[in-house]
């Protein structure tokens, strides 16, 4: 078992503040796979699928939400910048000019006038001796990071939203198509029924049976047309389209996952999860804005300096003066020291938070290559069911035929078929959605990522 601790590394903390988080160096799951050359770097590039790779190149240069994510990006940064700014010093100018006119006396309208000047400028630099401004600047500087975090975060929920709904639109296409594959053949054997019936060689009740069954399977081409409507216009708004505009996705086989890559060990989950990444950086954030509150209990010393004129501007009229200043809080009733402790729990608790999201984002990878394992077993056992049951409708057709059994064993076997069918373009997407749950746990490979 691997032990990892998080040292708080805030100086003159009393104490240090740590989490420990036990993990195997490999995943459990892993060692029942083959795998082979490591994962495509974008990961959905592993699918061979070019309308898949349009998709995800449109999805995430127009995405509104990856924007509005880009953006918070760019505050982080001025933050950073503002933070930055306060250990350079803080000049100042100002001036006024002013006229005055004076009436001599009542008799005398002609007004004398006064005119006078004031400039000046002020030099602000606070000498930052305990650390105070450079643990703002580099919590803001953190707190950036977490930023860039998030929004590569966004950009890899993004790319498996695009690709679930992607895979789905085209289960619903191929469910569609099957269904009317399975309609017309409900018709043939329709009529081949009615046909019998007519000649007096089956009953009125074979006739309703397979009525039935026809209709039953229609019932389920609206409900296949309304989802097929709803993931495109979910896809067009993924791409940052109007819903209804977007591109139509290419009809074809729903495909089964390629082979398995290289997945690393749990230990990487600390470099690739964009997650993780934005939780350690506010973590490292909240240590350093510890290390500020503790700064901002030892005296502040300024240095100033300011020049004025007053009067007519002249050099002979510049006024210098310099000073060094110090502050230094001696009564406050407890609220720095508050302060501190607030903080260092806020840290304790992030701390936490991230150990805990570290054990998360293990077990997702756990979990996805356990659902993927069984999903593959699934989807290879209902094939041979489907063989199975399909040989079995075929006996039943010609024993039909012949008159030498009635017609609810065809019944049986058809439906039986033909929900089989069906299950396994499902279980063909659901092995695929097991496959995009374990990049998504992975933290993907993105690839080249750009703002």
């Amino acid at each position: 078992m691997l032990a990892l601790i998080f040292p708080s590394c805030v100086g003159g903390s009393r104490g240090l503040v740590s989490a420990v988080v036990e993990v195997a160096p490999h995943y459990h799951e892993g060692g029942s796979f083959e795998t082979a050359a490591p994962v495509c770097d974008p990961w959905w590039e592993a699918f061979h699928e070019g309308a898949l790779d349009r998709f995800m190149k449109q999805a995430l240069s127009r995405n509104l939400e990856l924007q509005a994510a880009a953006a918070r990006i760019a505050q982080a940064e001025a933050a950073f910048r503002q933070a930055g700014g306060q250990l350079l010093p803080q000049v100042t100018a100002d001036g006024s000019f002013g006229t005055r006119w004076i009436l001599a006396d009542a008799d005398d309208a002609s007004p004398n006038r006064e005119t006078s000047a004031d400039l000046g400028g002020l030099l602000d630099w606070e000498l930052d001796l305990w650390g105070r401004l450079r643990a703002a600047r580099d919590a803001r500087r953190l707190e950036r990071e977490a930023t860039v975090a998030d929004w590569q975060g966004a950009r890899l929920l993004l790319s498996v939203a695009v690709a679930e709904t992607y895979f789905e639109l085209l289960e619903q296409q191929r469910q569609l198509r099957l269904l009317e594959e399975q309609i017309e053949a409900g018709q043939t054997l329709l009529d081949l029924t009615e046909l019998r019936f007519g000649q007096a060689q089956s009953s009125v009740v074979d006739v309703l049976q397979q009525r039935e069954q026809l209709a039953a399977t229609k019932t389920l081409v609206p409900i296949v047309e309304g989802r097929l409507r709803q993931l495109q216009y979910a896809l067009d708004v993924l791409l940052g389209r109007a819903p209804g505009t977007g591109s139509a996705v290419p009809e074809r086989k729903v495909p089964v996952p390629p082979t398995l890559g290289e997945i690393g060990v749990p230990m990487d989950l600390w470099r690739q999860r964009p997650d993780l990444l934005a939780a350690m950086n506010r973590v490292a954030a909240l240590d350093r804005e510890v290390a500020e509150a503790i700064a901002d209990r030892l005296p502040r010393v300024s240095l100033r300096t300011g020049l004025s004129s007053l009067g007519s501007p002249r050099i002979d009229t510049i006024v210098a003066n310099a000073l060094a200043a110090v502050t230094a809080p001696l009564i406050d009733g407890g609220v720095r020291q508050a302060e501190i402790a607030k903080r260092r729990a806020a840290l304790q608790e992030a701390l936490a938070t991230l150990s805990n999201a570290y054990l998360e984002a293990v077990r997702d990878v756990e979990t996805a290559l356990a659902l993927e394992r069984a999903q593959g077993k699934h989807l290879h056992l209902l094939e041979e069911q489907l063989d199975t049951a399909q040989s079995l409708l075929r006996e039943s057709r010609n024993r039909y035929r012949q008159g030498l059994t009635d017609y609810l064993p065809v019944l049986t076997a058809l439906v039986t078929v033909q929900r089989l069918e069906r299950d396994r373009i499902t279980s063909r997407r659901e092995w695929l959605s097991a496959r995009i749950a374990l990049h998504r746990a992975l933290g993907g490979p993105m690839g080249k990522q750009s703002r």
